[in-house]
């Protein structure tokens, strides 16, 4: 098994600002009175990871010239909260080689490429952020999302699984 914890912070992490057993006792900390087996976890892992800061890039701007071109995290980098940064990188490659089989004009192809790609990578890119968001709540937020986040999500998926543009996408 792996698995990460990223907390919300209000400042950056500096380097050097945990140790390894320091950052086991702020995460044991921030999982004390969760009812997920997080603090277990934890507690029975020989290394902890992190932390690190994670950072949204903006929207990028331009992601090609005539031959050359940017695609996954170099074009649009994922917050983990969406949990598709290697989908996005997988979607990308299959697509641009579509493309470049497609046609012998390279400029063409990639131009292609940008415009099969771009709406759904700024839309998974955008839910990320929200996604994330969502962390900041602080205690008493976090409190009120977790008491109506199943409710809500019964209510969402009454009519099929809201997520489903993201996780059942097929190149086309």
């Amino acid at each position: 098994m792996w698995w990460f914890a990223n907390p919300p912070r209000r400042r950056p992490v500096e380097p050097e600002e945990f140790t390894p057993a320091g950052w086991r006792a702020e995460l044991l900390e921030l999982f004390a009175g969760d009812a997920a087996p997080a603090a277990a976890l934890i507690r029975a892992s020989a290394e902890i990871v992190g932390p690190w800061n994670t950072w949204d890039l903006p929207r990028v701007p331009v992601w090609r010239d005539d031959r050359t071109i940017l695609i996954g995290d170099a074009a649009h980098a994922v917050s983990p909260s969406s949990g598709q940064g290697a989908s996005m990188a997988i979607e990308d490659a299959v697509t641009l080689g579509r493309c470049l089989r497609a046609r012998s004009d390279v400029a063409a192809a990639l131009a292609d490429y940008e415009q099969l790609r771009r709406d759904r990578v700024e839309k998974v890119v955008a839910y990320g952020r929200r996604s994330g968001s969502t962390k900041t709540a602080g205690r008493v937020g976090a409190l009120v999302r977790d008491a109506l986040m199943p409710p809500a999500l019964r209510l969402l998926h009454r009519k099929g699984d809201p997520a489903a543009w993201i996780l059942d996408h097929r190149i086309g």
